[in-house]
């Protein structure tokens, strides 16, 4: 239900594959690696198919504008996405500009600008207005500044095999470590008040108190105000953690009766559409044949709240993505109102990117902090976590071993 795509120029995520085997296990999505057909609504007026590769080419022609700003283009604004504060940074600039306040200042045709919008719009299940321009510009980057490949390596290749449920099998038998499960954590203590600088961790229920001398806390930024620290965390972490990041859309996989080719589709923002986007993943099959489609449905932030409204669900899927579908059932679950996550996958708005990844990723006494949701590349997805994991790793490492050694 998360974590679903990969690719092999997600650096950090890709190692771990490689190590345990599991490349060999990639497949893919049907309606994001060859869409035969395409879907469209505006925010007026009914679902429409259309001509898939010219959509692709208007998206890319607006893009190369959209991301060219007063004579920089993409690869100089932000030259090294893996390494976005590395100086000068020029990208910080234009942190202030949200992507619809960026659509604003160019002179094109308004659909040719709906269009890309509505494209950007899947970077966080929101409309322009809300996601940041400077976030648009690092999934640009991290695709290698071109909108066909930002969606190749966001969401084409995923792991067969037992997917990411495998993925993380192989990580915890490696682990060897001891798992509480059920455990919600109520605070963090950076230091007991023994001289040996001893950090505290405790659970909601009282029943487990553990001490150890480096704590990593992996809690999602939307939940982070749910867990006291000691000492306070600084002003700048805490205003951080209040705004949050705004990605709370819904995601759901539906089964449909008819066997189909792949598709795509996509809803304008400021229309009264609760889907964003939606796409076929593949064809069902069993001992007589095909057996119907499977499809996932993004919504926008706010909407298709509740998972067991399936007349809503089910009519807003046939009125704003397939008006001739026949919905056999539907799986979801509520990121947004999960109290562990309160949240899908992270995406900031304007001016957030500049303020608070670099505070967000500081340690606080022997407290560290490692999460996708900021990591330095690809922030929200399994590599970022892996590459925030890691470093937090070292770190620890680091401190640990920080005991006078002779010098040879």
């Amino acid at each position: 239900m998360g974590g679903t795509w990969v690719h092999w120029n997600q650096p950090h995520l890709y190692h771990e594959l490689h190590r345990y085997n599991l490349h060999k296990h990639l497949k893919t999505s049907a309606g994001t690696l060859e869409a035969v057909q395409m879907f469209y609504r505006q925010a007026q007026g009914p679902v429409q198919e259309i001509d898939g590769s010219e959509f692709g080419r208007i998206v890319q022609s607006v893009a190369e504008k959209f991301f060219d700003i007063d004579g920089m283009d993409s690869r100089k604004l932000m030259p090294y996405p893996h390494d976005p504060f590395r100086a000068t940074a020029p990208w910080k600039k234009y942190d202030h500009l949200t992507v619809r306040r960026r659509l604003d200042q160019l002179d094109l045709p308004a659909l040719d600008k709906e269009s890309f919008e509505s494209t950007v719009n899947s970077f966080g299940s929101a409309p322009g207005s809300e996601i940041g321009f400077v976030e648009a510009l690092r999934w640009y980057a991290l695709g290698g500044h071109n909108m066909a490949q930002v969606f190749e390596l966001a969401g084409i290749y995923k792991l067969g095999k037992g997917g990411m449920t495998a993925f993380a099998r192989s990580i915890l038998r490696d682990a060897r470590c001891d798992i509480l499960l059920d455990t919600i954590v109520s605070e963090i203590i950076s230091d007991d008040g023994s001289s040996q600088g001893i950090g505290v961790v405790k659970s909601r229920d009282g029943q487990w108190i553990l001490k150890a001398k480096a704590i990593v806390s992996t809690v999602p930024l939307n939940c982070l105000s749910d867990v006291k620290f000691t000492p306070e965390l600084s002003p700048a972490k805490r205003e951080a953690i209040a705004q949050g990041h705004i990605n709370k859309g819904a995601k759901i996989h539906f089964k449909l009766a008819r066997t189909e080719p792949g598709w795509f589709a996509a809803c304008d923002g400021y229309g009264d559409s609760p889907f964003c986007f939606s796409f076929s993943d593949h064809n069902g099959t069993k001992a007589s044949g095909p057996d119907g489609t499977y499809c996932i449905g993004f919504g926008y932030n706010g909407f298709l709240r509740d998972p067991q409204d399936c007349t809503t669900i089910i009519d807003q899927f046939k009125r704003n993505i397939r008006p001739d579908a026949d919905v056999e059932a539907y799986l979801t679950h509520d990121w947004t109102s999960d109290p562990l996550s309160k949240g899908t996958w992270s995406c900031w708005g304007s001016g957030c990117m500049t303020k608070y990844q670099q505070e967000l990723q500081k340690t606080h006494g022997n407290i560290f902090f490692a999460s996708a949701e900021w990591a330095e590349g690809w922030r929200g997805f399994v590599d970022g976590a892996l590459e925030s994991g890691q470093k937090a790793a070292n770190d620890v490492a680091a401190l640990l071993n920080a005991c006078p050694r002779p010098n040879l």
